[in-house]
């Protein structure tokens, strides 16, 4: 009994020593138009909400208006929709308001 205890002790000591897998880094900057526009509903919501309070930050915002929101995620896609290789800021920049 007391092998089994000081085996099991060793293995989870060993595993917390282990490195952590790395986070995933993702470049907003890099995601074209055509891009997002592959991505599934969630994923395009999460992208929306993720720029939004990016850009509000920006401007010392911290007021979500949901009605800006979505007249600009309409802009936004329906410019995307042109320019499928275009960056997603840039076309932010492009015809957000």
């Amino acid at each position: 009994m007391r092998r089994i205890i000081c085996l099991a002790s060793a293995i989870l000591v060993g595993a917390a020593a282990m490195p952590a897998s790395a986070q995933v880094n993702l470049d907003m900057n890099k995601i074209t138009c055509g891009d997002w526009l592959g991505y599934d509903p969630v994923a395009q919501q999460f992208v929306r909400f993720w720029l939004s309070g990016y850009y509000n930050a920006a401007q010392n915002s911290n007021v979500l208006d949901m009605n800006r929101l979505q007249r600009n995620s309409a802009k936004v896609s329906a410019y995307c929709k042109k320019h499928k290789a275009q960056s997603l800021p840039t076309a932010i920049k492009a015809v957000a308001s």
